[in-house]
């Protein structure tokens, strides 16, 4: 059976082939090499063969519209293409009629649309890679593979459209329009899974409801043949006209309730993971990303409904998802530690910050253990007035080595750093029974804070409570 299949594929591309690039091969010869039970009548078949013959004889005689009109009527009823790349329009083939004809249903081969093509590939080939992974989480990995996935489906459907291929293509018909219903809970189920440590259930099936309604409504158009799906595009016949309004509003508001969701996912998630901040940029780096991408596809939708016409709106939506698909790419090149949970994520917003730095690796983690000595042993961050440039005086380099080294080290700036080691000494101070008799300013001025809000400020964001409810803790405890 699959050898079977195997060998129609293969029949299948190879006709395809004849007929873009010799076009001898007419659309009865492909669907008996198909599928060689089908049944053609000879009355059909009758006037086809004179559509044809009537588009060559009025191109040989010059009438090149009633030549183009017989042309379009073989086209509508075989969907073969090959006629555009017949030699017996050559006595016609520098009218506009015939130019518009063939720019009509020829291939566009555009920089931009080949990109998006490219871009999609590259999409198809981060699935199966993410998915052939060893010694990641399986269920978030491929929560977020499929919705690379899904995307660059609906990248290569556009770019169809964009080349001008969409006749070729015939069963491509709707292929994309379900996806926007799903990217909303697989996003919302990757940050679930990948914020909160959450276990899928059976129940939260129910969050594919409005996706498989509208797969059910549409598939009446899904089991339609090849040539009906391609008399529907030939004709540009808009379907699910009526319908249009209420799907585009049932895939915007999904797209925003599972962004909201997700933001609140990520912000909740954010205290879990404040001792590792950097674990969450990549989370906030895909909600970023999403936010984007449903405002274009916001507009993309209200171009599409004919409230307004802006073409870079259109291609607005498509470059965000492209974005988004080279992001996963770069990530799962360059930092493929990210899908197994082990993240050390560079932040975007400080990716070229240092890119000129002249600081070696090995002065770096010199660096680093100068600046712990000082820290651990010296405790520096309770020095009066300590800055950056103080701080870089005293390891004897510059204020952008000591910036790079705190940053890339520490996964922190330079007033995070010095807070950090004062939050911490404070709690040693608050646990320790000889210092029991300490007030909060006390403590505050003791590891190196000017004044008490600052260090309630600090402490608060460290801990998520204030020093007056940690000590309650601490004395409750005991």
């Amino acid at each position: 059976m699959l050898l079977k299949r195997s060998t129609r594929f293969i029949t299948t591309i190879f006709l395809f082939f004849s007929i873009n690039l010799f076009g001898f091969v007419s659309i009865e010869q492909i669907e008996i090499a198909i599928n060689p039970n089908i049944q053609i009548s000879q009355d059909s078949l009758d006037l086809v063969v004179e559509y044809r013959n009537l588009a060559r004889m009025y191109a040989d005689s010059l009438q090149a519209d009633k030549a183009i009109n017989y042309a379009e009527k073989y086209i509508r009823a075989t969907s073969d293409l090959s006629i555009v790349n017949d030699h017996f329009f050559s006595k016609i083939d520098q009218t506009d009629i015939y130019l518009n004809f063939k720019s009509n249903y020829k291939p566009k081969f555009d920089g931009l649309p080949l990109f998006y093509l490219l871009a999609s590939i590259i999409g198809i080939f981060i699935f199966v890679i993410l998915n052939l992974k060893k010694g990641v989480n399986r269920v978030s990995v491929f929560l977020m593979s499929l919705f690379v996935l899904f995307n660059s489906f609906f990248i290569l459907h556009l770019s169809l459209y964009l080349l001008n291929c969409q006749y070729y293509f015939p069963n491509t018909l709707l292929f994309s329009t379900v996806f926007p219903l799903l990217n909303g809970p697989l996003i919302y189920f990757y940050f679930k899974i990948t914020a909160i440590d959450y276990k899928l259930k059976w129940i939260d099936a129910a969050h594919l409801i409005p996706a498989v309604a509208l797969l059910i409504y549409i598939s009446p158009f899904y089991a339609l043949s090849s040539i009906e799906k391609f008399v529907i595009l030939f004709d540009q016949e808009d379907i699910l006209l009526n319908e249009a309004n209420v799907i585009i509003a049932a895939k915007i508001i999904s797209l925003v309730l599972y962004g909201v969701l997700s933001v609140k996912l990520y912000r909740t998630s954010i205290n879990k993971f404040k001792s590792e901040k950097i674990r969450l940029l990549w989370q906030r780096n895909i909600i970023a990303i999403y936010i984007t991408y449903v405002v274009a596809f916001t507009l993309y939708e209200t171009i599409t409904s004919g409230f307004f016409d802006v073409p870079v709106f259109f291609h607005l939506q498509i470059i965000v998802i492209v974005g988004m698909v080279f992001y996963v790419a770069y990530i799962t090149y360059v930092q493929p530690e990210i899908f197994r949970g082990e993240v050390k994520l560079v932040d975007p917003i400080g990716l070229f910050k240092y890119k000129s730095s002249a600081l070696t690796p090995s002065y770096s983690l010199e660096l680093k253990e100068e600046l712990l000595k000082l820290l651990k042993e010296d405790k520096i961050y309770k020095e009066n007035g300590i800055s950056l440039d103080l701080l870089s005086e005293k390891l004897g380099t510059s204020r952008h080595n000591t910036s790079q080294v705190i940053n890339e080290h520490f996964n922190m700036n330079f007033y995070e750093l010095m807070n950090k080691f004062r939050i911490d000494e404070a709690v040693e101070l608050m646990k320790n029974e000889k210092d029991n008799n300490l007030t909060i300013i006390d403590i505050a001025y003791k590891v190196g804070f000017n004044n008490k809000v600052t260090f309630n400020k600090s402490f608060k964001k460290a801990l998520s409570v204030t020093p007056s409810q940690y000590i309650k803790s601490l004395n409750f405890k005991k």
